[in-house]
């Protein structure tokens, strides 16, 4: 019922529009219900639910366009917006660049996207689901010293229509869950988390999550400094999703192509990263988390292949309609959707890293010195044309030597380009892991260089 009524709304604020005398217009209403229980010090602190919604939509006079967002489906609220953006549309210079707003094109739901349970998620169910995580953590050692996180369940939903016949929905559930362990012993800490997304509550495994984080984090206790320089890393499926995740920010996306900034520009059906590895985006694979069957214009979303053994092509560039009309293509479906905010350009939310055959212990004992990275933040990009990203590890960095992970260590900071630390990788995990738009397999580099050391 919600994506039905969606559908009316954008339909009725198209027909607004039209009456309000533009060439073309687009409207893309959607709802959001989603909850979320935090915890810190091993106590449960807030417990939130939020119900909004809202449209986005683009008119166009000529070559002017009036885009505007209305935090609002009322429909008073949403004729106002309607106004001042075709007010906006008026006064803004033309582009030169539009071409036109996307042409219905035949789209199909996904099945199993929408789980009830999910979307019906309680705060006691929340609540019982951190405690079991909370309670095994604390069971693990007398050295745990707090467990915190959250655990969030929505649903999302949107509809598009435009002028030119375009009426399309789509609707997902959402369940996610983070456990930070933070161990003392001394003067030291320790540090560890573990996280699980799905599109259902019931894949979600709280003790796994609790115990898990909690093991790394005692194991993470009194950590000590390496040299800084090359390493050999064995890396998570969540630090793996970290460095896919900003590739296909800067790389992947048709305003970096088109600006000059990104990579693939410079290296056109070259083999630039390892010959194992292969990417794709694609919505309708059951292990991908976003599984929209249609992008933020109401453009169905096609599979693509970002990376074929290790190459790339223009073939890996992803296009909403602005972007491909500005070189005659036809959109790949990769707008974004309203439920997100407005963001300025198409990127990849289904990424698919193949997986291999190996385990995370067959990849340590593979290596001779190296280090092990649970995760990365506060990544950044410092030279997109050469892939350069840089960053710093966290919950849980370990020196691995002889084939052993020996002792925790201090967490460093990377800086390097991809080109060169995705070059050689020998090998892939076989198991694949959810981290949010990005779904990955652990994974062996031969090296990644670390350019600094945190002194805590």
């Amino acid at each position: 019922m919600v994506t039905k009524r969606l559908m009316e709304i954008a339909n009725e604020t198209v027909q607004f529009a039209l009456e309000n005398r533009v060439d073309q217009v687009q409207a893309a209403s959607f709802f959001v219900d989603s909850a979320l229980t935090r915890y810190a010090n091993s106590l449960i602190h807030q417990n939130v639910a939020s119900k909004r919604g809202g449209i986005q939509m683009k008119v166009v006079i000529g070559k002017r366009l009036g885009t505007l967002r209305a935090n609002s489906l009322e429909k008073t609220e949403i004729e106002r917006s309607v106004r001042k953006a075709v007010s906006l549309a008026k006064v803004t210079p033309p582009n030169k660049d539009f071409k036109s707003l996307p042409k219905p094109q035949r789209w199909t739901q996904i099945r199993g996207t929408f789980d009830r349970k999910t979307a019906e998620c309680t705060a006691d169910f929340r609540a019982d689901q951190v405690k079991e995580a909370i309670d095994v953590a604390l069971s693990e050692s007398d050295k745990v010293n707090a467990v915190a996180g959250y655990y969030y369940t929505g649903t999302s939903a949107y509809a598009v229509a435009n002028s030119l016949g375009v009426s399309a929905s789509a609707k997902i559930s959402s369940a996610s869950m983070q456990t930070t362990v933070i161990s003392k012993s001394g003067n030291s800490q320790g540090f560890s988390s573990e996280e699980e997304h799905s599109r259902q509550v019931d894949d979600i495994d709280p003790v796994s999550i609790g115990s898990k984080a909690a093991k790394k984090s005692l194991r993470s206790l009194d950590p000590g400094k390496i040299p800084i320089g090359n390493y050999e890393v064995v890396l998570s499926p969540r630090a793996v999703a970290g460095l896919i995740t900003y590739l296909g920010y800067i790389g992947f996306s048709a305003t970096s192509y088109q600006d000059g900034q990104s990579f693939i520009k410079y290296n056109l059906d070259k083999q630039i990263f390892d010959s194992e590895l292969n990417v794709m985006d694609n919505p309708r694979d059951t292990k991908t988390l976003y599984s929209f069957p249609i992008d933020g214009e109401g453009v169905p979303k096609k599979k693509m292949q970002l990376i074929r053994n290790g190459e790339v092509s223009e073939k890996s560039i992803c296009y909403d309609s602005f972007t491909a009309g500005k070189e005659g293509k036809k959109s790949t479906g990769h707008a974004l959707p309203p439920i997100y905010g407005y963001y300025g350009r198409p990127f990849p939310l289904n990424i698919v890293v193949k997986p291999g055959d190996s385990t995370i212990g067959e990849m340590v004992e593979e290596t001779k010195r190296g280090v092990y990275v649970t995760r990365f933040h506060y990544t950044n990009p410092v030279e997109p044309t050469k892939a350069i990203l840089t960053g710093l590890t966290r919950d849980g960095t370990f020196l691995i030597e002889s084939g052993e992970m020996t002792k925790p260590v201090k967490n460093l900071r990377y800086t390097d380009s991809m080109l060169s630390a995705l070059k050689e990788a020998p090998m892939f995990g076989r198991d694949l892991e959810i981290v949010e738009e990005v779904t990955a397999p652990a994974m062996k580099l031969a090296k990644l260089r670390f350019t600094g050391i945190t002194e805590h």
